[in-house]
């Protein structure tokens, strides 16, 4: 499967570059030494240097939203959009007929803060009141900066552009996630032990530009109408990531963090489950036949690849609870996923899984039929399956159907 979209978005958002002449402005001695400061912060934390400063540029939101709009339309190809709506809608995140691209320009302008560029080793923190610029950042985009930072200092050791791209060779989209969620979780880390040092420095000072901070910009919550899994998807590597990050922190220090852009974690599942990185344990190779002969004329295999552990939790998560999805994911051990076609329009998808043990399955077969009694509203039938008009639903536990009625879910599995 080709890059998935997070992972599109991802590197759009480090490439992005607005123009100097657009945004230049002029600093006080005071606010140079205030970059220094927050510059030095980040590089005693870290554990690593820059070679030279770096070149920074303070958009405002307007001007964020304008040059982001452009990127999407010329960074994300029609053919992408198509493939990651369709995934979407397979697994009943979103509808078919979702204007994608219209969606994600509502979320990232209005979300986006800052973002280092690796090809033109520029910094740009985005001044989210609009205001212009004092003797110091506010401290919101103090936080950015911080962030944002990290990454240039990953780019000076580590090569983030070789990292992006070899992340982008990937056929697997939950490779994608959980080795993005490396470059964010260290990042994400040190932005906190910003945070929590500026606020023990000065705690209601720091609180009250961090709620004004975000009223100003319109950004303490999503914008309305965003589907659960983007934001999902935009979150897991910041916190997940982190919490993976400290595993290793803690496991060995920033020697062990470093090692890690050496040799990436493979999995969500890895990074759900840190002990699994320092194991190796990796998921099972899964296979599965085309089946759109199966489907009958007119369907045709559409996309391929691995789902993992995070988009099975979030595709539980969409009728049960939090914990009772991530308790039934959990146990996961590989899979492999196909998404079908018809040319009127009709989707249909399969899901093969691997558990790591038989009560790993057994709680799974449980998540999932309580998945079915809740999104369908009524107990499966006979031969496990659920449906209305139409969808239908049918699962063993190791493996899940979904198409437009039961006899064309089952269909799929039929020799």
């Amino acid at each position: 499967m080709r890059l998935r979209l997070f992972a599109v978005i991802a590197v759009l958002t480090w490439s992005m570059t607005l123009s100097a002449q657009q945004i230049a402005v002029e600093v006080s001695p005071a606010f140079e030494a205030h970059i220094a400061e927050l510059s030095a912060f980040a590089e005693a934390r870290r554990g690593l240097t820059l070679p030279e400063p770096l070149p920074l540029h303070f958009p405002n939101r307007a001007e964020l939203r304008d040059y982001l709009e452009r990127q999407l339309e010329i960074g994300l190809a029609q053919d992408t959009l198509d493939r990651a709506l369709r995934f979407y809608a397979a697994f009943g995140w979103m509808p078919a007929d979702t204007d994608l691209l219209a969606l994600l320009t509502e979320f990232y302008s209005s979300q986006v803060g800052g973002f280092y560029d690796t090809e033109t080793k520029e910094m740009n923190v985005v001044i989210l009141s609009g205001r212009p610029l004092g003797d110091r950042l506010p401290i919101i985009e103090q936080i950015v900066f911080v962030h944002e930072y990290v990454h240039a200092l990953q780019d000076a050791a580590f090569d983030l552009n070789a990292y992006l791209t070899a992340m982008q060779a990937l056929d697997n989209q939950d490779e994608q996630l959980a080795r993005l969620a490396l470059v964010e979780g260290d990042a994400t880390l040190t932005m906190n032990e910003y945070a929590a040092y500026a606020a023990q420095r000065n705690p209601l000072g720091t609180l009250t530009g961090l709620l004004l901070g975000g009223l100003q910009a319109g950004n303490l919550t999503l914008p309305p109408g965003i589907p659960d899994i983007i934001a999902s998807e935009l979150l897991f590597p910041y916190t997940e990531g982190e919490a993976f990050v400290r595993a290793l922190f803690r496991a060995g220090g920033w020697e062990t963090v470093n090692a890690a852009f050496s040799r990436p974690p493979t999995t969500t599942e890895q990074i759900l489950h840190p002990e699994k990185y320092f194991s190796g344990e990796v998921g099972a190779a899964v296979r599965l036949v085309n089946s759109a002969a199966k489907l009958g004329e007119g369907w045709n295999l559409t996309d391929e690849g691995v789902f993992g552990q995070f988009y099975l939790r979030e595709f539980l998560a969409q009728e049960l609870t939090a914990t009772q999805a991530a308790s039934a994911a959990a146990g996961w051990g590989g899979d492999a996923f196909h998404i079908y076609q018809h040319g009127d329009g009709r989707m249909a998808a399969m899901l093969r899984l691997e558990w790591d043990t038989p009560d790993d399955l057994a709680e799974f077969q449980a998540a999932i039929t309580a998945y079915g009694e809740s999104r369908f509203g009524v107990a499966a039938d006979a031969s496990g399956c659920f449906a209305d008009g139409t969808t239908a639903l049918c699962s063993n536990g190791r493996v899940v159907l979904i198409a437009p009625t039961i006899d064309l879910a089952l269909a799929m599995m039929s020799e």
